[in-house]
């Protein structure tokens, strides 16, 4: 795996690149930034979201369940000190899905406990607490 980053203004912008996808990373004006794109501790908790998501909906097709809907909600609180790191982070994942209770909770606690790498590393350095929610139509 490899990413490049690059300063693209006088500021704080910055555009990464992996494979053939880029985003654009910056900061808050009030110290210096544009607020043009994605903070840093943003995209951790992105990937956190993400990285999960992807392990539930690939263990439900698998298990050839319909997804009617899938979102996640992540909040994270960090401390004043030095390095600002996450104090904690709460994920919030709501799907619709045929899936019986127990298969849905089963590929939740997957994510949690084996497959979601984001998990891992954010739940190294602060609690990480999980709600799952059924979703409705």
């Amino acid at each position: 795996m490899k990413i490049t980053l690059e300063r693209f203004d006088e500021n704080f912008g910055f555009k990464a690149r992996a494979g053939n996808h880029e985003i654009i990373l910056d900061t808050a004006a009030e110290i210096g930034g544009k607020d043009q794109g994605f903070r840093p501790m943003e995209l951790m908790l992105i990937s956190l979201a993400g990285c999960s998501a992807i392990d539930i909906v690939h263990i439900l097709n698998k298990g050839k369940h319909t997804i009617h809907s899938y979102s996640a909600e992540v909040q994270a609180e960090r401390r004043e000190e030095l390095p600002r790191i996450f104090s904690e982070v709460s994920l919030v994942i709501t799907v619709d899905t045929d899936a019986p209770d127990a298969v849905l909770e089963r590929a939740v606690k997957l994510t949690k406990e084996k497959y979601c790498s984001a998990f891992a590393v954010l739940e190294a350095s602060a609690p990480v607490t999980l709600k799952l929610v059924r979703g409705s139509r």
